[in-house]
């Protein structure tokens, strides 16, 4: 890739082509959650631009002064070009710059390869949420300090 890849907070026009990204990643979210995660964390749901197309996302959220990262995908053609670490490090600056110390996550057990992006990301984990995913998996929980 040798354009520049765009990092913006997601606008309403962007949601279509979020949720394709997400159901080509995931079978888990309702779509009505992300048009709540902009309405309530517009800070820290962000998508990545490339050529004027949206080819990831971010939804960060922020509850009590501690930052969750609910959803992070790009789509499979854009897959291993860094775009998935660049949402992840602008979402925890974003999260720094508002004072939250704590970032958590939840990652599929079987999700070797997520569980390792996060691991290189700074993500520790401290536990297992037993049955987390609606076929009955279990979430390692990871959890990140931000200094």
């Amino acid at each position: 890739m040798t354009d520049v890849i765009i990092i913006r907070k997601f606008k309403p026009r962007d949601f279509q082509k979020v949720l394709d990204i997400e159901y080509q990643a995931f079978n888990e979210h309702r779509p009505d959650l992300y048009m709540q995660f902009y309405e309530l964390n517009a800070d820290t749901f962000l998508v990545a631009e490339w050529q004027g197309e949206i080819v990831g996302f971010i939804a960060g959220i922020e509850l009590n002064g501690i930052g969750k990262v609910f959803s992070i995908a790009v789509h499979r053609n854009y897959q291993k070009k860094n775009i998935g670490s660049i949402l992840l490090n602008a979402t925890m600056c974003t999260f720094k710059s508002k004072k939250i110390n704590e970032v958590y996550l939840e990652v599929r057990e079987s999700n070797y390869s997520a569980y390792g992006f996060y691991k290189k990301h700074g993500f520790v984990s401290i536990g297992v949420q037993p049955g987390y995913y609606s076929d009955g998996e279990n979430a390692v929980v990871m959890k990140k300090i931000l200094y």
